[in-house]
């Protein structure tokens, strides 16, 4: 097949434009152009040239007429062109052929095109008489699915005009490469030097060879006339930094720490092999590899060093890791530190948790701890989120970024070339959240490891998309390049492309806060359903480690060094979240249950003794309960004793510092009636959380077995007394009273004269006088 022969039939569009391309240049520029424009030959799909030269001689392309632009500049409206014979799949080509250089990336008038490109002939035979052919599309192209378009056409199709043709000098052997250089001076670019014209033409480099094209690679020529002065669209390339799935290993207790270390036991060696253990172990093998050369974090690192521009999003706990591991980690770490002084940084939450699983689970407190984490070189940075799954996140998933006070949530990219801008908000239903949705298309330009794009021609086909992006009636506030965490960019291709962003008119390199600090200029979306990726942990999972860390942080509040006594305990709950853990589901199953396990033993360590039930037979008694502490340091709790029935009641106590070992603690008791009740003892906190497990024991009230018996003795004390009395009354004068009654009947009944002594005689009564005396008893006789 010849290339006369290969070129596809002209549509009735395409005539039509060719018509237009030589009558209205003729109508606004005059006759004369218009009389030069006529005299070129039609626009044949590349088949003749203009003559033939011998190897390194420059023939000029056939002259060919640029289409006047009938479209306001920025509209953005798809204009049918010439493009047609889409090919799907990439073909297989006797002779390949790579474009290793475009100079200059954006031509302006006057100024020649040169392209460098490697030739190698895939076939067991020389390649006789080949010849090297540049093709130009003069059309502007004005969506970027033309420009999407030209980049997958395949061999036979329509490439453009011949603008250069090369004869090499020698046979091309078979299998081997060689480099051309091909120089299309200015003379035969004739593109249009109106203004406003500015944008991406179609470009090929093609091999044919006895009138059989065998190779071809496609390109853009970027154009940018004299007088324009085009929009600059904002773009920031991120590169997030995070490591394998790790967890870990879990620290003693502080009172673990001071007892003597125990002989090895086999039970020993089997909790020491538990997931946490073997997860660090593997993950100290993967961070080696991980930064080692070709590694992706090695490959990431690269990258991201080729311009201060590119700003980096590190999970702090990476670093964290890599000084404790091996000393290719230790040196990756160091190297991370230099660009993190060097480059915007933002901060991933510690250990890079799954959003959607601890939002989905409704533990938003969680992000709050892994986003307030102390993170060392990234105290000063902004907390980033980003996301594991495709689409834009719901709303649960969104609110992660209230949650972790986070300034944005980058989101997978997206694919729709209508929606070039990054910057986008979200409806929720707690406020519009801030999205960043990478561009796909230039995303995969910087990590496509496909061997027939070059570093130019990426560069190349990111300036077309751009300079498409650049003429949109609205300006977006940024486009973005973020690669997901296990894609590292070519450090080649990234570097090309940020070196092409600089340079061209209408790109600015930026890092990624001048895309946040510009306005969206896409309508607020709303949110989609709720959806569970897989592999995303589960919420009963999430809830688990969460209580576990809850649990574990109200015990220590009755420490006095609280903050040591949890050290290590946020670690090991976040590390299960990651979203690393998604690939290994079965592992991570196993360290949560673990690790729940291993925080729920920061809640042991004081209890209260067990007691018998008892009796209480009196109103007021004392009961006697033992804490015991197995801490080695004190604990400041109180206890409370709670009876289920207003029967008996707790009178006022105090709870003592309880130190290590046994602490006695008198309870004062009040009993009001007969019954039977359930006395509930708790040990509590600061908040009235449990800190040991509550005992319960029963309680047989009989206060009044005392009362009735106090009232006993008293009536069998007042009977005794009236009984004495009336035994005595009954049994009359003894012989003993009665004497005495007759000694005092006979003693004086005056006193002496004043004087006088009792001596003195007694003035002798008359017996009727003394018979009328009253006598003892008070009756007269």
């Amino acid at each position: 097949m010849t290339a006369r022969t290969a070129r596809p039939v002209l549509s009735a569009t395409f005539r039509a434009a060719a018509v237009l391309a030589v009558v209205v240049p003729s109508l606004v520029l005059g006759p004369a152009a218009g009389a030069a424009r006529t005299a070129a030959p039609g626009l044949a799909a590349g088949s003749a040239t203009a003559g033939s030269a011998t190897a390194g001689s420059v023939t000029a392309g056939s002259l060919v007429t640029e289409p006047v632009d009938t479209e306001p500049s920025g509209t953005g409206a798809t204009r049918p062109t010439p493009l047609e014979g889409l090919d799907d799949e990439p073909e297989s080509t006797p002779v390949t052929v790579r474009i290793s250089s475009i100079t200059p990336q954006v031509l302006q008038p006057g100024q020649d095109l040169q392209i460098s490109a490697t030739i190698t002939n895939t076939t067991d035979e020389a390649l006789e008489d080949a010849r090297v052919t540049v093709f130009l599309n003069r059309f502007r192209m004005f969506t970027r699915d033309e420009v999407a378009e030209w980049a997958q056409r395949g061999l036979t199709d329509r490439a453009g005009d011949d603008a250069l043709t090369e004869t090499l000098d020698e046979p091309l052997a078979a299998h081997a490469t060689r480099s051309v250089t091909l120089t299309v001076p200015a003379a035969a670019v004739h593109l249009s030097t109106n203004p406003g014209l500015w944008g991406p033409r179609g470009m090929a480099v093609g091999v044919s060879a006895h009138g059989e094209r065998l190779g071809l690679a496609r390109s853009y020529v970027l154009w940018s006339t004299l007088d324009d002065d085009p929009p600059q669209v904002p773009v920031s390339v991120v590169v997030p930094f995070v490591g394998p799935a790790t967890a870990p290993v879990p620290r003693p207790s502080p009172e673990e720490t001071e007892k003597p270390t125990p002989t090895p036991t086999p039970t020993d060696t089997a909790t020491a092999a538990s997931a946490a253990v073997t997860a660090a172990s593997t993950a100290t093998k993967d961070l080696t590899s991980l930064t080692a050369e070709g590694g992706r974090l090695r490959r990431m690192l690269a990258a991201a060093s080729v311009d201060d521009a590119v700003t980096l999003a590190v999970d702090p706990s990476l670093l964290v890791a890599a000084d404790s591991g091996s000393a290719t980690a230790q040196r990756f770490a160091e190297r991370l530190r230099t660009a993190i002084g060097t480059h915007e940084t933002y901060a991933l939450p510690w250990a890079d948790p799954d959003v959607a699983a601890v939002q989905h689970a409704g533990e938003d407190e969680l992000l709050r701890v892994a986003a307030d984490h102390p993170r060392e070189d990234l105290d000063d940075a902004d907390v980033l989120l980003w996301s594991a799954d495709p689409g834009t996140p719901d709303a649960q998933t969104l609110g992660g970024v209230q949650a972790a006070g986070a300034g944005a949530m980058v989101t997978a990219p997206q694919q729709a070339q209508e929606r070039t801008e990054a910057l986008q908000q979200v409806a929720t239903s707690s406020g519009d959240v801030t999205t960043i949705a990478p561009d796909a298309v230039l995303t995969d330009l910087v990590t496509d490891d496909d061997v027939q794009n070059t570093p130019a021609t990426t560069a190349q086909r990111a300036l077309a998309d751009l300079a498409i992006v650049a003429r949109a009636t609205v300006l977006p506030a940024g486009v973005v390049l973020a690669p997901d965490r296990e894609t590292a960019p070519d450090r080649e291709t990234l570097a090309a492309v940020v070196d092409a962003l600089r340079s061209s008119p209408w790109t600015a390199a930026v890092p990624l806060s001048k895309v946040l600090a510009g306005t969206s200029t896409a309508p607020v979306q709303r949110a989609p359903a709720a959806t569970r990726a897989t592999g995303e942990l589960s919420a009963s999972s999430v809830t688990a480690l969460a209580d576990a860390r809850e649990d574990a942080r109200s015990f220590a509040e009755v420490l006095d060094d609280p903050d040591g006594y949890l050290a290590g305990i946020d670690d090991q709950v976040l590390a299960p979240l990651a979203v690393a853990w998604r690939a290994q589901p079965k592992a991570r199953t196993v360290l949560v249950r673990q690790t729940v396990e291993h925080v729920r033993e920061r809640t042991q360590g004081l209890s209260i003794v067990e007691t018998s039930d008892l009796n209480v037979i009196a109103t007021t008694s004392d009961l006697r309960l033992t804490v015991r502490n197995d801490l080695t340091v004190p604990a400041r709790a109180d206890l409370v004793v709670d009876p289920r029935k207003a029967c008996l009641t707790v009178g006022s106590f105090t709870t003592p510092v309880l130190d290590p070992g046994d602490t006695a603690i008198t309870v004062p008791l009040v009993a009001h009636a007969n019954c039977d009740v359930v006395v509930e003892v708790a040990l509590v906190g600061p908040s009235g959380q449990d800190v040991a497990e509550p005992i319960a024991f029963s309680a047989r009230l009989s206060p009044t077995i005392e009362s009735v018996g106090t009232i006993v003795v008293g009536i069998l004390l007042a009977l005794g007394l009236a009984l004495g009395i009336a035994r005595t009354v009954r049994r009359g004068q003894s012989a003993r009273r009665g004497a005495r009654t007759v000694a005092e009947a006979d003693a004086p009944v005056s006193l002496p004269v004043l004087g006088g002594t009792p001596t003195d005689p007694v003035p002798e009564v008359a017996a009727d006088e003394r018979a009328a005396r009253p006598g003892p008893g008070g009756d007269a006789r």
